[in-house]
């Protein structure tokens, strides 16, 4: 059997029966009318608002996505270029493979060009905004996002970014200033206007850069009405994100804004303010039944229930609403009972059950987040064992596979050197032989005994290069000063006449802790490629560039250069372009800086030469006492 309580709903509503008259429609009427009108405004306005977002993301990624591009080229060009600086040849590939880039600069710190790139259209000037770009790149190292402007029935951005020499310093040396065309952004923001919403995108400077139904998603002709419409919108909202506003000639409206916060740029998402009355109404009285229906059931509601029993319900309930909402929209909030109104009632019983309800699910998703979190670290460290296993696999593997291919050539060149030498041996001293027999006068004989002794050394030098690759030793690592020891290596590296080593050592002479003979003889390998690709005429430049950590040996020479396909090749053992040769010159050297944990750079040109490049660590610099004495 149900029981009442004294003060329950049931009790109230038989004592306000009697006293319900016809006023309570009315007053309930336009109050359900007023609170629909408002719930429906503000649905509106979310929806208004989640376009509005939408439209910023769109704004943000393709903004983000550019100056992404820029700073990533930037910082491949600091310590990775393979010069001090970026160069014209730099901002011109950059250019090249950019299409929606009209015009590119490189400033010093002081804002002076050094060199630019840009099409002819381009209408191009950073003047009125150059403090401004010092300002925010050299000043305060951050990325600048700049003017909007129209020219030529388009429309361009203009951004600047920091160069860096190091990606370690603070110290910014110059700046890249670009201009892009907005084509595929307006494209983009086409695509994803709503028909039934209007849009406004402007500047900070009030300038109009798109709008609903703009030709091709632009505002490519100035638009005074709209900036003028803009302007005033964003001064009657304020601080507000989404409201009614009243134009001055009487237009309400309701409007949601987002900001662009890198660019300074606000996107408007409006439409009029007496759509949601018109919808509520059109739903609501769409035909007289439904008006018949309205009413009788009106009738009926306030003969069913009192005035009294209605403002005890809808008064709690809102708050056990409000408070249900925040507890959904809130991810630390815990309702109290200050937050909710408890009555002597049932729907107190439910709102002391929400309260323990709440605190029940804040615990149990606190122990959610605990599980998931240290579900995540466990599946991190599995990850990071799996990679660091995986990885030291491949190194065993790797150097399995090359320690075993090592001993199958020092197999080899052991077997070469018993089983030719010796033949070699024995016909050289025949040859000598022959030589004391024979008459001197016969030239004939006399070359041909020389293309044997040509022969026998070259076969010689073949088996020594083959053996000198496949002999494995421990390192003998001794500290040596580097120019001194690359000024003995030239003068000892016999040259023909038509040959000139050119010396391009680094003032600062550093010292490096290595194997000195197998470095020399890496080093001398480089010359006589360089020598042999110039066909013993030319010049061989052999020079150092002291960086912070790591010099760089160099040998360049103005042979005909390296083909791109040939690059990954050249170090590989027994490969050559030569008609005759072991192919061993170069996978020496590669050996010798994979011995020495060094790295090798190849640059160069067809016909123009060729320049290798050998990555050593410091051991110590010049007055440096500490550095390298842990090594």
């Amino acid at each position: 059997m149900v029981k009442y309580k004294l003060g329950g709903l049931f009790p109230k509503a038989l004592l306000v029966l009697s006293i319900v008259s016809i006023v309570p429609i009315f007053i309930i009427g336009y109050h359900v009318l007023g609170v629909n009108n408002r719930l429906l405004n503000n649905e509106l306005l979310e929806k208004q608002q989640a376009v509005a977002s939408r439209l910023v993301s769109i704004l943000r990624n393709n903004v983000t996505r550019q100056a992404n591009m820029f700073s990533i080229f930037t910082d491949l060009h600091t310590d990775f270029g393979g010069h001090r600086f970026i160069d014209q040849a730099d901002i011109d590939y950059l250019r090249e493979r950019n299409p929606g880039i009209t015009h590119i600069s490189v400033l010093n710190g002081n804002g002076q060009q050094l060199f630019y790139s840009s099409e002819d259209k381009s209408r191009f000037s950073y003047a009125a905004e150059l403090d401004n770009i010092l300002t925010t790149c050299v000043m305060n190292g951050r990325d600048y996002v700049g003017s909007v402007k129209r020219a030529d029935n388009q429309m361009y951005a203009l951004m600047a970014f920091p160069i860096r020499e190091h990606l370690e310093d603070k110290e910014v040396t110059g700046v890249l200033v670009v201009e892009l065309d907005l084509a595929d952004l307006g494209e983009s923001l086409a695509l994803a206007y709503p028909p039934d919403l209007q849009i406004l995108v402007f500047a900070s400077d009030g300038t109009i850069i798109s709008y609903s139904g703009a030709p091709h998603g632009l505002a490519l002709t100035a638009q005074p009405e709209l900036k003028e419409k803009a302007l005033y919108i964003e001064r009657q909202l304020g601080a507000r994100r989404a409201g009614e506003v009243v134009l001055p000639d009487g237009q309400r409206l309701l409007v949601a804004s987002a900001e662009v916060a890198q660019a300074h740029w606000t996107v408007f998402v409006m439409q009029p303010a007496d759509q949601p009355t018109a919808l509520l109404l059109e739903d609501t009285f769409s035909s007289i039944v439904d008006i018949l229906v309205i009413v009788v059931g009106m009738i009926l509601f306030v003969v069913i229930v009192s005035y009294l029993v209605i403002i005890p319900i809808t008064r709690p309930l809102g708050r056990l609403q409000a408070a249900a909402i925040r507890l959904r929209e809130e991810d630390n909030y815990v309702p109290t009972a200050q937050d909710v109104e408890i009555p002597h009632n049932e729907i107190g019983d439910l709102a002391s059950v929400f309260l323990d309800m709440a605190a029940t699910l804040k615990q149990r998703k606190a122990e959610v987040l605990k599980s998931q979190q240290e579900l995540a670290q466990m599946n991190r460290t599995l990850e990071k064992r799996v990679e660091e296993r995986t990885r030291e696999l491949k190194e065993t593997t790797r150097e399995l596979v090359k320690t075993e291919r090592l001993a199958a050539i020092g197999q080899m060149a052991s077997i070469i050197s018993h089983e030719i030498r010796n033949p070699l041996a024995v016909i050289s001293n025949a040859t000598r032989l022959i030589k004391t027999i024979v008459s001197p006068k016969e030239p004939k004989l006399i070359k041909q005994f020389g293309i044997i002794d040509a022969e026998i050394k070259q076969a010689s030098s073949i088996i020594n290069e083959v053996l000198g690759y496949a002999r494995s030793r421990e390192l003998i690592l001794t500290a040596i000063d580097l120019n001194s020891y690359l000024k003995e290596i030239i003068l000892s590296f016999p040259v023909s006449g038509s040959i000139h080593i050119k010396e391009a050592l680094d003032p600062e002479s550093v010292r490096i802790k290595v194997d000195a003979e197998e470095i020399k003889q890496a080093i001398r390998n480089l010359i006589a490629n360089a020598a042999e690709a110039m066909q013993d005429k030319g010049t061989i430049t052999v020079g150092t560039k002291v960086g912070k950590n790591v010099v760089c040996i160099f040998v360049a020479d103005e042979g005909p250069g390296i083909s791109p396909e040939l690059r990954g090749k050249i170090f590989s053992p027994f490969f050559t372009t030569k008609a005759r040769g072991t192919g061993l010159g170069l996978a020496v050297v590669g050996k010798a800086m994979a011995r020495h944990k060094g790295k090798i750079f190849i640059h160069s040109q067809e016909g123009k030469g060729t320049c290798f490049e050998l990555y050593l660590k410091i051991y110590r610099k010049p007055g440096d006492t500490s550095y390298g004495a842990g090594s």
